[in-house]
C-alpha cells in the first residue's frame, strides 16, 4: 500500500500565489478525486476559493459533503437535484437542467456548441427558462489561445465567461475573463513558486541477500550479487511496471525484476536498510515531473492514477492529522 501525504499548507500557499496573478473568480478543479489528492481537500481549501469544478454529477454529489459553494460539472451529466450545481449544456438534451454553463467549441473539438450556433442556442435556453450561469470554453494550449479567445468573444451577450485553466498563469489577464478554472497548478505544478502538495511512500517489508542468477520475483534473475529490499507497493498502487525509483536510506534506488501487484523489489546494495524503513516514491528527491518523464507520460496521469487502495493523510500546521482512504 502507498501512503499519500497531502500538505494542506502547500495547497493554501499555491492558491494564495495563484490568486495574486488574477482578479478573476477562482474555481478550484477537483475532478478525478482532486487529481488524486482526494475530494476531502475541498474542506481544507473551501475558504480560499469561490467555487469548484468536477467532471461528473456523481463527483459533485461526493464533493457536496465538503462544501456548500457552487460546483461546475464540466461534462454531460445526469441531474443530481442540487440547485447549486451548474451543469454543462452542449445540446438541447442538456437543457433539462435548471442551471447551466454553456460550453462553446472554439477549436479544441471535443465538446460544445460552435460559436456561430451559440446565440440561437442561448436564445433557446431563454425560451425554455433554463438559467444560464455562464458560457465557457477550454484552451487547447497557450499558443492557440488567441484564436480561441477571438472565437469565444464572437458570441454575443452579457454573460459570465471563463476559458483559462491552470494555463492562465502564462497568459495575459485579458484571457482570465470573469473566472479561471485552476487544476494542476493548485496542486503545485506549472510554476517554480508553486509547492507540490502530495508525497507518496511505502514500507520496506523485507531485506535479503541474493546471488547472481537467483530468481527475484516473477520471471527474473538477479544480474549480480545484491541486497534486495521488498517494498509494500506494486502496480495496483500506481507503481508502473517498468523500472521505477525509490528514495531509501538517503539514496535513489532502482527497482529490480518485475513490479508485482502488491510489492516490488529494489536494489539497496551497500545501504543500511531494514524492514519497517520508509521508501519514498514521490518526494522532494523524486518529483512528479521526474516520474512522468521516466514513464513517458505527463504528471497529470501520475497524480490521478493513485487509487482507492492508497491511504491519504492530510497534514496542516496546528491541526491534527486526518486519515482517509479512497
Amino acid at each position: 500500500m502507498l501512503t499519500l501525504t497531502i500538505n494542506v499548507n502547500n495547497l493554501i500557499h499555491n492558491i494564495k500565489f495563484l490568486r495574486q496573478k488574477t482578479s478573476a473568480e477562482f474555481c478550484a478543479v477537483v475532478k478525478a478525486n482532486a487529481y488524486g489528492h482526494g475530494l476531502v481537500v475541498a474542506k481544507y481549501i473551501n475558504d480560499y476559493v469561490d467555487s469548484f469544478a468536477v467532471a461528473q454529477g456523481e463527483e459533485a454529489v461526493q464533493l457536496r459533503k465538503f462544501t456548500a459553494k457552487p460546483i461546475y460539472v464540466l461534462s454531460p451529466s445526469v441531474d443530481v437535484g442540487d440547485n447549486n450545481i451548474i451543469y454543462s449544456a452542449m445540446s438541447k438534451n442538456d437543457l433539462r437542467h435548471k442551471r447551466v454553463c454553456v460550453k462553446i467549441n472554439t477549436g479544441m473539438n471535443r465538446l460544445g456548441i460552435l460559436p456561430e450556433e451559440a446565440n440561437s442556442f442561448l436564445k433557446l435556453c431563454s425560451e425554455l427558462k433554463t438559467q444560464v450561469d455562464s458560457i465557457y470554453t477550454h484552451f487547447s494550449d497557450v499558443e492557440y489561445a488567441p484564436v480561441q479567445l477571438e472565437r469565444f468573444m464572437s458570441v454575443k451577450g452579457d454573460y459570465k465567461r471563463h476559458a483559462a485553466a491552470s494555463n492562465f498563469i502564462k497568459l495575459d489577464k485579458s484571457y482570465h475573463l470573469d473566472m479561471v478554472r485552476c487544476g494542476l497548478a493548485l496542486y503545485g505544478y506549472g510554476d517554480p513558486e508553486l509547492k507540490p502538495a502530495m508525497s507518496a511512500y511505502t514500507e520496506v517489508y523485507n531485506v535479503l541477500s541474493v546471488k547472481a542468477g537467483d530468481k527475484i520475483g516473477y520471471s527474473n534473475s538477479a544480474p549480480r550479487d545484491m541486497t534486495v529490499a521488498v517494498l509494500g507497493a506494486g502496480y495496483a498502487d500506481c507503481i508502473r511496471r517498468k523500472q521505477q525509483s525509490f528514495y531509501i536510506g538517503g539514496k535513489i534506488c532502482a527497482t529490480v525484476g518485475n513490479i508485482c501487484m502488491d510489492m516490488c523489489l529494489v536494489d539497496v546494495s551497500g545501504l543500511k536498510v531494514k524492514a519497517g524503513d520508509r521508501a519514498e516514491y514521490l518526494c522532494e528527491n523524486i518529483g512528479g515531473e521526474t516520474i512522468a518523464q521516466k514513464n513517458n507520460t505527463i504528471v497529470y496521469e501520475i497524480l490521478t492514477s493513485f487509487g482507492s487502495r492508497c491511504r491519504r493523510i492530510y497534514e496542516q500546521t496546528g491541526i491534527k492529522k486526518a486519515i482517509y482512504f479512497g
